[in-house]
């Protein structure tokens, strides 16, 4: 059976590229010393046209960095080393295996991801594909990303599983709340996640748990919110009494302003794509 993994892409590259002797001369170059601690909303990451997104594109840059890589990919990489160690786990060979990287839309990330690629390419992994997803850079957008999210891995994770292919998580890089998110997803979907810490350096193999969304739970706030994403807060208390304080609490409703409370909009899209796989 064929395998797939999915992969978080972080910038563990650039902070062990930095850290690198034998690179100096490129590193002050393109001045890179604190590129892999860059903020979202830092102007030299914004996607595309950042500082950081045009170096992206130099040869000798790109030729630096694979060169480092090669050296030793999964030292060099927590993408490789994850993918890897996933592999081991499983015992899968790497001509059977495909990889979904999902990368934020920074130039960082993306620059990373692109390695990376290169990189699991050059080991033999029959594809390796690179998704974007909408970088977090604040509170308020963290649904957004979360929806973009599912429609972009999350459902392209259970096209896999209709096909036949097993899928595994490398939960190891990556920005932690949506590994974490993944991670969850994973479970509902029996799927293993694999993660290795820093301070011990072998792979964990975090099962699945028999956890599964609970429909019939919140079918009152479903049906509420079907043809409107949001109610006024007093029809709401009206139609839904004690439970709206406990679905608030429970994170499937929020409050705005102007008071209105509504449905989070990656709990809709996460319910359509289990229910779809479950039916």
């Amino acid at each position: 059976m064929k395998l797939v993994i999915v992969s978080a892409v972080g910038t563990s590259l650039l902070r062990n590229f930095i850290s690198s002797q034998r690179f100096q001369d490129t590193i002050k170059k393109f001045n890179m010393f604190d590129w892999d601690k860059l903020a979202v909303d830092d102007p030299r990451n914004a996607y595309p046209d950042g500082e950081v997104c045009r170096a992206g594109k130099d040869a000798e840059l790109l030729n630096a960095l694979r060169s480092f890589v090669l050296e030793n990919p999964s030292r060099a990489m927590a993408e490789v080393n994850g993918v890897e160690s996933a592999l081991r786990v499983l015992g899968a060979s790497r001509g059977d295996t495909e990889v979904m990287l999902f990368a934020s839309q920074t130039c960082n990330s993306i620059l990373c991801a692109s390695i990376a690629k290169d990189a699991l390419k050059a080991l033999g992994y029959s594809n390796v594909e690179i998704i974007e997803v909408k970088a977090l850079r604040s509170v308020d957008e963290f649904d957004q990303g979360l929806v973009e999210l599912i429609d972009k891995v999350i459902e392209r994770v259970v096209d896999y599983v209709r096909r036949g292919y097993r899928v595994a998580v490398s939960a190891t890089p990556g920005f932690k709340a949506e590994t974490a998110f993944l991670t969850i997803v994973a479970m509902l979907l029996g799927a293993p996640s694999i993660y290795i810490h820093e301070s011990f350096r072998e792979p964990v193999d975090l099962p699945p748990l028999p956890i599964r969304l609970d429909f019939d739970r919140i079918a009152d706030a479903l049906n509420i919110f079907r043809s409107n994403p949001c109610i006024d807060k007093g029809l709401a208390i009206n139609i839904l009494g004690n439970k709206l304080k406990q679905y608030i609490e429970l994170q499937i409703l929020k409050e705005r302003p102007g008071g209105l409370v509504c449905i989070r909009p990656w709990i809709t899209k996460l319910l359509e794509i289990t229910k779809a796989l479950t039916y």
